[in-house]
């Protein structure tokens, strides 16, 4: 059997076969329903924010953000390009235009001093990742309130991570399916300003206010099934947890003693959504064979900036563009979920120790 990247946590079935019910009964399977309202109480208590609005998706809920905040199209955003694709697409999609700044080498998160200097007169926004599960650098926060920028966080891999929360004008996550909590597809917006959070809830509707278009807007409401499989599986999160803190120390145990690979960040926190390794660029072929070998899924995160990509050519502030593929070479995303067996967990470790 393949191990891949990430496995969906199964819900709890009564629990879910009690909310579908629920909504059947009720005839409301869309459109803001009591199942979505509960929802995002649950979400908005677990995660800390004072307001947590679901969406379709983690790049809806990321487009949502931006959308909600009405900035002049054609405005430039700050962003790296060491992400999901996601995160520039939603940029477009708010009608905005990326710019990239450089990453903190060892983080691989936006650096301040680049972003610093990625600022100009066309800027409206700042959007730091907060990559592979390690918060984003504090620094950003100040640089947007000094230059009076908002920032918003794509915090898609940082799901439950407290360190996140509380920070910018909205963060937005993923709720997908290899996700620590999912809803199958589905994300979420957390913010602390209500009046945000208000046009958050009008922008993933049309921008309707009733009957009146008032703002930018697209449809990125969550159904009430999804909300329903959402809470089903919250259910299961703290075992989750767990599980998933057992393989990050098997995987760490191994890293100790390797001579070849090497641990993200060590010292750091990070969320339990995603685990990545670090290793020479010219390694990094030889670890997606070998767990390939060991019929596991690794996984590449290609600079956004690189030849051949759809975004070579955007602005690449505070470094070359080599340099960020060169990093992006170091990069290995590993298998983080309960359902990796142990044999898989043993092979892994061996492959990790070189």
């Amino acid at each position: 059997m393949t191990v891949t990247l990430g496995q969906p946590l199964p819900p709890d079935r009564a629990v879910l076969t009690a909310l579908v019910d629920e909504i059947i009964a009720s005839g409301r399977w869309s459109n803001d329903g009591p199942i979505v309202q509960r929802f995002e109480q649950r979400l908005a208590a677990d995660l800390g924010w004072a307001d947590v609005a679901a969406t379709s998706s983690g790049t809806s809920a990321l487009t949502v953000a931006l959308l909600a905040l009405d900035l002049p199209r054609g405005g430039e955003v700050i962003t790296s390009a060491l992400t999901f694709a996601a995160t520039v697409q939603a940029i477009e999609l708010a009608g905005l235009v990326p710019r990239f700044a450089a990453v903190d080498p060892e983080t691989l998160c936006l650096d301040p001093d680049a972003v610093r200097k990625a600022i100009t007169a066309h800027t409206v926004a700042i959007l730091p990742v907060h990559l592979f599960g390690l918060a984003a650098d504090v620094q950003l926060d100040d640089i947007g309130e000094d230059a009076g920028l908002p920032v918003v966080y794509d915090a898609a891999h940082a799901y439950g991570f407290a360190p996140v929360v509380g920070r910018g004008t909205a963060s937005a996550y993923s709720l997908h399916a290899t996700k620590l909590l999912h809803t199958a597809e589905g994300g979420c917006v957390g913010t602390d300003d209500p009046v945000v959070a208000a046009r958050l809830r009008r922008a993933r509707a049309f921008g309707l206010d009733a009957d009146r278009v008032r703002e930018q807007g697209t449809n990125a409401k969550m159904s009430e099934h999804a909300a329903a499989l959402g809470l089903a599986v919250l259910t299961g999160i703290p075992d989750e947890i767990r599980a998933r803190q057992r393989v990050r120390d098997a995987y760490a145990s191994a890293l100790a003693v390797s001579t070849r690979y090497r641990p993200h960040a060590p010292g750091r926190s990070r969320a339990l959504v995603m685990e990545v390794v670090r290793c020479a660029p010219a390694d990094q072929q030889d670890l997606l064979d070998d767990l390939a070998a060991a019929q596991v899924v690794g996984r590449l995160f290609p600079a956004l900036c690189a030849p051949g990509q759809r975004y070579a050519d955007v602005p690449l502030v505070g470094a070359e563009a080599g340099a960020l593929v060169a990093l992006a070479g170091s990069a290995v995303a590993l298998p983080l979920h309960g359902r990796v067996p142990d044999a898989a967990l043993d092979a892994i470790s061996a492959v990790l120790r070189g």
